[in-house]
């Protein structure tokens, strides 16, 4: 009876495959500089993979936050709101603004009032919008961006007061303490002078040099409104990720709630109001298949090349396998086992390199960013364990794969062949 016949054969197979590998004495064998290669291929890219990912969910996921702070996942506003000069509310009773934020899946509800100005200093003027805050609006994210003072605490007694971006405060001169004149456009132009409270600075330009933030009263007073009537409602999600069912339970909940007050209401997710960057932010997934996909084909046709020459070499110990009573399935777990060997190596190694790179700019901001171009001072990273083992269950899978075929070669070398390699 053959030897090989009686030798466990995942026994046997590991022997030979980490014999081949040189792992097991230290030998470098002449298939160590093909071992190199593949494993650096691989290595190469699962790095590239887990950065290009890190970086283009960091980049959606600081961008959507920023949003999100401004606008909230669901703004509801007069569908009139925007048509000519006259500004129109919508109004919502306290207790219709608690319905409303009972729904399932809603966090909370907001009202805020918009309002175009012209600051002027002694120095400078400059013109943007400015969103009036009550009491109960969530400051978390205003708060989290302050340079400099603060909103003013409910009880304060500083009287009219404004917090303006760090561009705007710096285009106008003004820092916290200081006064200015707000001149906001009706059928007749008014001042009020505020106080400058604080500056913030997110580093989303767009929104940094065109919003300032004061008090809500002061500009329903200025637009004659009462006490429940507002530009607007933020609605905030319980599921960031739920947003169209988010948005069916606000229009359902508003609907009911027009059929008393008989106005029509403009319900738009954060996304229909910011069309323009969740369509960049969609061509931004798209490069990352692309990615993914070349370097996947680069990491294959590395290991591809990588097997094959190992195969080669070693084509002699392939026909001495099979004259002992090797069966061309076991010399192709014997390979396919060398294989999985460079592969979890180079991932391994990959997955070091890439992690790490990503967790060193994500705690030292390395690589800068221009915020004028791309919304964000610095490279933003997000890694998540989840998509990580996703990813690297893939690739290893597909790796496998794709060596099926240098392992094909394997049933065409014969023992009287394999002298030929001699």
């Amino acid at each position: 009876m053959d030897y090989l016949r009686v030798t466990k054969p995942n026994h046997l197979e590991r022997f030979i495959a980490r014999r081949l590998y040189g792992q097991d004495d230290g030998s470098k064998g002449g298939s160590r500089p093909a071992i190199i290669i593949a494993t650096a291929g691989i290595a190469l890219g699962i790095a590239v993979m887990i950065i290009t990912i890190a970086v283009t969910r960091g980049f959606k996921g600081e961008i959507r936050e920023k949003l999100m702070g401004f606008t909230q996942h669901i703004q509801v506003t007069n569908s009139f709101t925007g048509m000519g000069m006259v500004e129109n509310p919508v109004t919502f009773s306290d207790a219709a603004i608690d319905s409303l934020a009972g729904l399932d899946g809603i966090d909370y509800v907001q009202p805020y009032v918009t309002k175009p100005c012209i600051v002027r200093t002694g120095e400078a003027f400059h013109g943007f919008m400015l969103k009036g805050i009550g009491e109960s609006y969530d400051r978390t994210f205003l708060n989290s961006y302050m340079v400099d003072g603060g909103l003013p605490e409910p009880g304060d007694t500083i009287g009219p007061w404004i917090l303006l971006s760090t561009d705007i405060a710096d285009m106008l001169g003004v820092s916290v303490g200081d006064k200015a004149d707000v001149h906001f456009m009706q059928d007749r132009i008014r001042m009020r002078r505020v106080t400058v409270c604080g500056t913030f600075k997110t580093g989303f330009a767009d929104y940094d040099r065109m919003m300032g933030i004061s008090d809500l009263g002061m500009l329903q007073k200025l637009n004659g409104w009462d006490n429940d009537q507002f530009t607007g409602l933020e609605v905030r999600l319980d599921d960031p990720d739920e947003l169209y069912e988010g948005y069916m339970q606000i229009r359902q909940g508003a609907d009911s709630h027009a059929e008393l007050t008989g106005e029509d209401y403009l319900i738009r997710t954060m996304e229909d109001l910011n069309a323009g960057l969740f369509a960049w932010l969609g061509v931004l997934d798209m490069n990352v298949w692309i990615i993914l996909a070349l370097m996947m084909g680069i990491a294959g046709f590395t290991m591809i090349s990588g097997l094959l020459i190992i195969i080669f070499e070693r084509a002699s110990t392939i026909g001495t396998l099979k004259s002992l009573g090797a069966s061309d399935k076991t010399v192709r777990k014997i390979f396919l086992r060398l294989a999985s060997y460079i592969i979890v190596r180079g991932m391994l190694i990959g997955n070091i390199i890439g992690i790490g790179l990503c967790l060193i700019q994500k705690w030292f901001r390395i690589i800068p960013l221009d915020p004028a171009n791309y919304y964000l001072d610095s490279v933003p990273m997000q890694v998540g364990p989840v998509w990580l083992v996703v990813l690297n269950l893939v690739m290893f899978g597909l790796s496998m794969l794709m060596m099926l075929i240098p392992a094909g070669v394997i049933s065409r070398i014969t023992p009287a062949q394999s002298m030929r390699f001699e």
